[in-house]
């Protein structure tokens, strides 16, 4: 029997042992779903059905895969889903859930493009009063729909810059785990997503139920911040050259006592206007990035193992400790030695 099997045959030993009213939940497969995000999700609601069960009492969820063109579609991994229906059908769902794509960032517009008719579907749904849930970059969708204008959302933090420079009326928050506005849940990046659906199954069963399912599938139970982590890569996304130009010059002077008088001379402009046009472009301000880079830098030397947190410090521009962990823990969450502990590298003895 197949996993696929297994799994819809304990959804119909769900439904034989208690016919109280559940939740549908429409689990969307498309072409280029990340396969492992539609099993973990599936499996993570199939388990708070069984701990109801074990509880005796009512199934929460009615789970079913729900393609966008065909029923059978198969993933990039020996994982083929066979799906109850298509989009195309009519039916009446709670939930509609759209995990995360499995793609490079320079194929999304044409992922996108190739998915109108389920862009359109979901905003169906939504007005038809589904409750709708994006999980990492399923994010995507939603934002392509429109519903998220105005609205706090996550995503993964890889793709913060992309969908803030997609869709600026949404009011993107890379460091959240989960937001919840209206009938909208977003969840963060990878697995971390996960987050987002122990928040929903304890919305719609128990908080018992969730701290069980968070203790068994290892999963933080209440982690609201994935920016410990985020990897800074420089928010290159836009066509201004000239703060292009800046920051390659940031990027190679960090390290040194740098000021914005000195960086705003570089490209020839007033320091007011180079912090107007560099905060426009890339969303931070020049010593915000300055110490984005700092603390990027730190991690990496981090993750090492080295063990002078002074060392550390002095070798990316820093001269007083105290400033340096305030911003080293604004960013990431951990302090510069818990960091350390938790991601150090085995290697390192």
């Amino acid at each position: 029997m197949t996993s696929n099997s297994v799994f819809c045959a304990r959804i119909y030993v769900f439904l034989k042992h208690n016919t109280a009213i559940m939740k549908h939940i429409s689990l969307i497969v498309y072409e280029n779903v990340l396969s492992t995000a539609v099993s973990n999700t599936a499996s993570l609601l199939a388990s708070a059905n069984e701990a109801a069960v074990r509880k005796n009492l009512s199934i929460p969820f009615q789970i079913e895969f729900v393609g966008v063109g065909l029923k059978e579609i198969s993933s990039n991994l020996p994982i083929e889903f066979h799906c109850a229906k298509t989009i195309s059908e009519e039916f009446e769902t709670d939930v509609v859930i759209l995990p995360p794509m499995n793609t490079n960032p320079d194929q999304i517009t044409g992922l996108l493009a190739e998915n109108k008719t389920l862009i359109s579907w979901i905003n169906e749904k939504y007005h038809e009063k589904a409750e709708i849930i994006s999980l990492c970059t399923g994010a995507y969708f939603l934002a392509e729909c429109g519903l998220l204008d105005g609205m706090p959302a996550t995503s993964h933090w890889g793709a913060i810059e992309d969908l803030q420079q997609r869709y600026p009326r949404i009011d993107f928050k890379p460091e959240h785990v989960v937001t919840h506005s209206k009938a909208i849940i977003t969840g963060g990046g990878g697995f971390s997503s996960l987050n987002a659906m122990l928040y929903f199954i304890e919305k719609n069963s128990t908080k018992e139920i969730s701290i069980e399912l968070s203790k068994y599938y290892g999963l933080d139970y209440g982690r609201t911040s994935q920016k410990l982590f985020t990897v800074f890569s420089g928010q290159r996304l836009h066509d201004d050259d000239e703060i292009h130009k800046a920051q390659s010059y940031i990027e190679k002077k960090f390290k040194t006592d740098l000021s914005v008088d000195q960086i705003a001379s570089q490209v020839n402009m007033s320091k007011r206007n180079f912090i107007r046009r560099f905060k426009n472009a890339t969303r931070l301000n020049p010593i915000e990035y300055i110490q984005r880079l700092k603390v990027e830098a730190a991690k990496k030397a981090l993750e090492t193992g080295a063990a002078n947190i002074a060392d550390v410090t002095y070798s990316i521009g820093y001269n007083d400790l105290r400033t340096f962990r305030t911003i080293f823990k604004r960013v990431t969450g951990l302090t510069p030695v818990d960091y350390r502990n938790r991601f150090k590298s085995n290697s390192v003895d």
